[in-house]
């Protein structure tokens, strides 16, 4: 299991967030929008708090954009 995921599996997973959100809350959408378990993963690692916006989460997740 990777802790890194893309900006579009991240963007597909967390669509329908509703920010600002809890980290829990983030994995939990991601869980349910039947993410790839990497990119739950990923969303999990994120440090504690609450986000306000997909930019403010995405500058705080491992992406690896040479994944497919």
């Amino acid at each position: 299991m990777s802790d890194t995921t893309t900006v579009d599996r991240l963007r597909t997973a967390l669509s329908d967030v509703a920010y600002p959100a809890a980290k829990e809350q983030l994995a939990d959408h991601a869980s349910r929008n039947n993410a790839d378990e990497d990119t739950v993963y990923a969303v999990r690692s994120l440090p504690e708090g609450v986000y306000d916006s997909f930019d403010q989460v995405l500058g705080s997740v491992a992406i690896d954009e040479r994944r497919d």
